[in-house]
């Protein structure tokens, strides 16, 4: 029998980004996926799931509040059901509680395809479903360039992929994007766990643009972000999927990358701040 996965994320693009990997990586692993916690709780009552892999902030009801309900039901308990928290929030505080309230383990923001599938991996094997989760590899695997990296190859312009990351979309004035604005803001942001200093030049309530160096990261295509940026003394963290990624000289040892984001996110109180960010730029 096959495992049963839950995926539950407010945004599309995260739950598509893991909904390829795992199909890809464990093609025969049963996944649904659900909008928001209230839909999960739905899900779960009406089907038994194998794994829960759930975002953190999310609208009307929040992972760890999820994760407290499914503890208190007789078919989740901890001993049965992996219960994975995606997060960029790895404050004591935030930590501790999701502890108490039953949590198997934790993928931070920005995570690679390699690092959600050790982690579901981990969960399967501390239950013993790792037999569940890698029997019956008969289904197909995900298109190539689903979850793709950013190689050097294809920063260089080599391949089909090339044309995945040659220019932002930013630069279209017939496309119904909104008003960017050119910007230079110092700040940092973080890739599969890493943090670097960047520069971001281009700025919308939507998409981001900026300048990192060559030899901090190279990004991956379709890989996720934080941004932090400021406004009123308040700093937030912006979840980001990179959108493209170029050189910034026609030659291999450019000391620069621009690295194109779109927003993530789809929470209120963010679209508020980013908001009033960009009409103080």
């Amino acid at each position: 029998m096959s495992i049963k996965i839950l995926v539950v994320d407010d945004a599309s693009f995260t739950r598509d980004l893991i909904r390829r990997t795992l199909r890809k990586e464990f093609p025969a692993a049963i996944l649904e996926e659900a909008v928001n916690g209230r839909k999960a709780q739905q899900l779960l009552s009406k089907s038994q799931f194998d794994m829960v892999l759930c975002d953190w902030e999310m609208p009307e009801m929040t992972g760890v509040e999820l994760l407290q309900w499914c503890r208190e039901q007789p078919e989740y308990k901890k001993e049965d059901i992996p219960f994975l928290m995606i997060t960029s929030r790895g404050d004591k505080s935030h930590v501790v509680e999701a502890v108490k309230s039953g949590v198997t383990d934790y993928l931070g923001k920005p995570f690679s395809s390699e690092q959600l599938v050790n982690k579901v991996m981990s969960a399967a094997k501390k239950h013993n479903m790792q037999s569940k989760l890698t029997s019956q590899k008969s289904r197909s695997a995900a298109p190539a360039g689903g979850v793709a990296s950013a190689s050097l190859d294809v920063l260089m312009g080599a391949g089909k992929a090339s044309r995945k990351v040659e220019a932002t979309k930013f630069i279209n004035p017939d496309a119904p994007v909104p008003t960017v604005k050119d910007v230079k803001i110092p700040t940092l942001v973080r890739f599969e766990g890493k943090q670097f200093r960047c520069m971001v030049i281009q700025f919308s309530k939507q998409d981001a643009t900026m300048l990192i160096k060559s030899d901090d990261v190279i990004p991956q295509v379709l890989g996720q972000s934080v941004l932090d940026l400021e406004f009123g003394g308040q700093v937030n963290r912006l979840n980001y999927y990179v959108q493209s990624v170029a050189t910034t000289e026609k030659k291999h040892d450019s000391t620069f990358l621009t690295v194109g984001l779109g927003l993530i996110d789809q929470d209120a109180e963010k679209e508020v701040f980013i908001s009033k960010l960009f009409d103080s730029l």
